[in-house]
């Protein structure tokens, strides 16, 4: 898990924050739609990885690591990926839903959102828009 972002040679615009989501997979175009009902900061902007244009504004960013995680990058260049970009998405939030982040630093939810998320993202293709595993065809 990694606590600090790292750094992109990409930034987001100036204040906002930029979150790359793979848009062929069901639950995460519901996911990205769902940050932007949420979002009471006006500074979500959810982004297709799979949309050149979207993935040419941040170069150094690998598509197996987009692939592999939710990526948000703000307008200073720092990357959030996985449970960590969730919990940056809620930190721009005003009122209740801002005081959210800071369960991050109550000790164990950090490691638990980390491994929920992990555990939710390898199963993301078998899972509807709503996150529920899919019923196979009979």
């Amino acid at each position: 898990m990694s606590a600090r972002p790292t750094t992109s040679s990409g930034k987001a615009a100036p204040g906002k924050l930029a979150i790359l989501f793979d848009g062929s997979c069901e639950m995460c175009r519901s996911g990205a739609e769902g940050f932007e009902k949420f979002d009471n900061s006006g500074t979500i902007e959810p982004l297709d990885l799979n949309d050149p244009n979207a993935r040419a504004k941040f170069p150094d960013l690998k598509l197996e690591n987009l692939i592999e995680e939710l990526h948000a990058v703000d307008d200073r260049g720092r990357v959030y990926r996985g449970a960590r970009a969730i919990n940056e998405i809620l930190r721009r939030q005003r009122g209740l839903k801002g005081l959210l982040a800071y369960l991050w630093y109550v000790p164990p939810f950090a490691w638990l959102a980390d491994r929920q998320y992990k555990r939710i993202a390898a199963t993301r293709y078998q899972r509807n828009a709503s996150g529920r595993m899919k019923t196979p065809a009979v």
